[in-house]
């Protein structure tokens, strides 16, 4: 019986515990390669995320004009239609958004953002990750990204 008592006060320990444990924020992955999509997709997933995706910064444009939650964004720099660094720069334009959510920019051609471009990724505070880029680090940067937002993480 004893057991039962210890049983049913762990269970309602552990309740509200998670209800004092803010939710991790959404992330929207943004990112025009399938495989890379679906790998990081999946180990965000597995640390807990909600993730939305987009194939390009048009899709992702929309999806943030309609979020009314604060997002942790993934940002590819080279994509069809409307590229990662066009993307920041739009979003600069508009001040609700950039301040809603947190971003990092991820990129294999690092070369090719220009001083504008490394001037705006530092106002806005974008993290450039390089690609090919640790699985764990940008798990990292993301976790860190959502503390920012002021939501709980899982490390």
């Amino acid at each position: 019986m004893n057991g039962v008592h210890e049983s049913a006060a762990q269970e309602r320990t552990q309740e509200h515990a998670r209800e004092r444990t803010p939710a991790l924020p959404g992330v929207l992955l943004v990112e025009d390669d399938q495989d890379i999509r679906d790998t990081l997709r999946m180990a965000l997933e597995d640390e807990g995320y909600v993730v939305s995706v987009a194939e390009d910064g048009i899709e992702a444009l929309n999806l943030l004009r309609r979020s009314v939650e604060s997002l942790v964004v993934t940002l590819d720099l080279r994509m069809p239609r409307l590229n990662g660094d066009a993307l920041l720069r739009h979003l600069s334009k508009r001040e609700h958004l950039p301040a809603q959510h947190t971003y990092l920019l991820v990129t294999a051609n690092r070369e090719l953002l220009s001083a504008a471009s490394l001037r705006l990724l530092k106002r806005m505070d974008v993290p450039v990750v390089s690609k090919p880029f640790d699985l764990n680090d940008l798990l990292d940067l993301v976790a860190h990204a959502a503390d920012s937002l002021g939501v709980a993480t899982v490390h």
